[in-house]
């Protein structure tokens, strides 16, 4: 019959056997491993270096001179000299006056909400030449309204007769609307408007 064996005896005496072994593993390993040394990368194609000769007149050329030394920083004795030393005088009498900004053109079409109204037309005089010759006919203007409605600036589109064009163009200038909106905000905008001259009126 076989005895039975306890393995919390044994314990200690397995584990001195394994550091044994353990031991002597790393020891075989140490004496017969061969060593690995490093393999250092060389480059397949080495690098050339190229020397040219200076020609004689560069190498008469002296070398510049070194820059000069800064200045070390002294104490001032007094604020004055300090001023002197380090506020250098400004001179404004070299500079212009900035010319004018451009005056702002309104452009010939400009979207609105609300357009313009006539409120105040004076009808034009009658060309005493035009009338004493029977002429008749339509002068197109286009106004410059601005943001109150008044008429500041007058262009002929299409002229009918000189004399017609400036009575037009002198009445026009009295005139007034209601100002274009957009969005509720008033805007200059240009107005196209016909003026006729009958020798009925």
């Amino acid at each position: 019959m076989k005895k039975s064996v306890d393995i919390k005896e044994k314990a200690g005496e397995y584990l001195q056997i394994g550091w044994v072994f353990a031991l002597a593993i790393a020891i075989v390993g140490v004496l017969f491993i061969p060593e690995c040394a490093p393999n250092p990368y060389t480059p397949k194609v080495e690098a050339g270096v190229i020397t040219i000769e200076l020609p004689p007149e560069m190498r008469q050329l002296a070398e510049p001179p070194p820059p000069p030394k800064p200045k070390m920083p002294v104490e001032a004795e007094t604020a004055e000299e300090v001023e002197q030393t380090t506020i250098e005088r400004t001179d404004f009498t070299g500079f212009e006056k900035a010319p004018p900004p451009p005056p702002t053109e309104t452009p010939d079409f400009v979207p609105y909400d609300t357009p313009p109204e006539p409120i105040y037309i004076t009808k034009p005089k009658y060309p005493e030449i035009g009338r004493k010759a029977g002429v008749e006919g339509v002068v197109y203007l286009k106004l410059l309204l601005d943001t109150t409605g008044y008429v500041i600036d007058v262009k002929i589109v299409k002229s009918l007769n000189l004399a017609f064009d400036e009575s037009a163009a002198k009445a026009a200038r009295t005139w007034r609307f209601s100002p274009a909106k957009q969005r509720d905000r008033p805007v200059r905008v240009w107005l196209g408007y016909p003026v006729r001259f009958t020798l009925k009126d």
